[in-house]
């Protein structure tokens, strides 16, 4: 009886866990990683996002995540997405990576304005990086997430 009971504990658990898993990701309508070179990222690298078609009149939030390696040599990262320019930290003033992440590599998301792009022309985002260093080390992803806005 009682390892019943554990199995039904366990299971509601879990069906819990994955129910607000599903339902947190209910407006998201495009979420999508794609990696960086492994042998660095170079400026004419540009990552390619191809969205679906997206509902006219209809406001979205914009997230953009990286992944990188603790062996990142900066604490911010400089990008280009179509025409716009994003100035991300990745560490705090003192050296302390944002992200979360276990062994190498950390990941963070924030989130981002795209000012370049009217709603209804949404198709394509172009993201390359602007550092001075060529190719850039230590970047592993770069990600992008369009939820609806409630």
């Amino acid at each position: 009886m009682r390892k019943h009971r554990l199995i039904h504990n366990w299971t509601s658990c879990l069906l819990l866990v994955l129910l607000l898993t599903v339902s947190c990701q209910r407006n998201t309508i495009y979420h999508s990683f794609q990696p960086v070179n492994a042998t660095g990222w170079d400026k004419s690298d540009t990552l390619i996002f191809t969205l679906p078609k997206v509902i006219a009149n209809t406001s979205y939030q914009y997230e953009i995540g990286i992944r990188h390696k603790d062996s990142y040599n900066y604490r911010d990262l400089w990008l280009t997405i179509n025409q716009d320019t994003l100035h991300l930290y990745l560490a705090d003033s003192k050296g302390n990576w944002k992200g979360t992440g276990i062994g190498e590599i950390r990941q963070l998301t924030y989130p981002i304005e795209i000012h370049s792009l009217s709603q209804d022309s949404i198709q394509e985002f172009h993201i390359t990086h602007i550092m001075e260093d060529n190719p850039l080390y230590g970047i592993h992803d770069i990600g992008l997430k369009i939820k609806e806005h409630p």
